[in-house]
């Protein structure tokens, strides 16, 4: 079975468009969503849409879709509450996209989860550790580790496209990071490995390449593959200055950050 895996769109539907035209071509059979399809970018509607049209096998909540179920009533944890309830960028544009969504989207939402964990490999937003915490270095990794009911995790919430592998050798653990700047790139698991992937992000990438980025997974051969594709940037920071938002939201896509 092969999945494409995606994360962190943040209602960027230009960039889930190109995407999706990008992987149209790939062999790929059900879909995994790693959470935030809200927040940043003005077009939750479309976003959610086209992820409903997808009927992802595993959809997973992100912290920005918890903050704005939180402002609907669906009560989340502490940590969410306050960060939904601060008066920020973020906060601001989650209470906006609350007004753009029509109830079928919000029930989408509103049944994402957690955690999920399949046959073989699971799923998270953040760390294992610390729900909403950033699993971004090798020490991260390593303390959400034991935590693994799985050898592979795909996790999102960083915007960045890595893997962070734990490979046993006679020598005994080494932990590898394996990033993905290119426009192509790909990782085989090694047996007995234990593994956090993460796709990047499809709406905001933060690594200093302005480009979408994505994953296939092909469950049998154990591979990940890592692609990064350009989007209408332009198109986008026009959208987020006809919506109002800040104009950080728009020049931060210029970068890649």
């Amino acid at each position: 079975m092969r999945y494409l895996v995606l994360s962190d769109i943040h209602a960027n539907d230009v960039a889930l468009e190109a995407v999706l035209a990008h992987a149209r071509d790939k062999s790929w059979q059900r879909v995994v969503f790693l959470g935030d399809a809200v927040g940043y970018y003005p077009d939750p509607e479309p976003v959610v849409q086209r992820l409903r049209g997808l009927e992802p096998d595993v959809a997973i909540v992100g912290n920005h879709d918890a903050m704005l179920l939180e402002l609907n009533g669906v009560a989340q944890d502490d940590e969410t509450r306050r960060m939904a309830h601060a008066d920020t960028i973020v906060s601001t544009v989650v209470r906006d996209h609350l007004e753009r969504l029509s109830p079928a989207s919000l029930d989408f939402l509103a049944a994402l989860k957690k955690r999920v964990v399949c046959d073989g490999w699971e799923a998270t937003h953040g760390a294992l550790h610390d729900t909403w915490a950033y699993l971004s270095t090798l020490p991260k990794a390593r303390q959400s580790a034991p935590l693994l009911e799985t050898s592979v995790c795909f996790v999102g919430h960083t915007h960045v496209p890595a893997i962070y592998a734990s490979v046993d050798t006679p020598n005994g653990e080494i932990w590898r990071t394996v990033a993905f700047r290119g426009e192509q790139g790909s990782y085989r698991i090694p047996p007995r490995a234990r593994v956090f992937v993460n796709p990047g992000s499809v709406g905001q990438p933060r690594d200093g390449v302005p480009l979408a980025s994505y994953a296939l997974f092909d469950a049998e051969t154990r591979t990940v593959e890592v692609f990064r594709v350009a989007f209408d940037i332009a198109e986008v920071q026009r959208r987020v200055r006809a919506a109002g938002y800040k104009e950080a939201l728009a020049a931060r896509l210029d970068v890649g950050r």
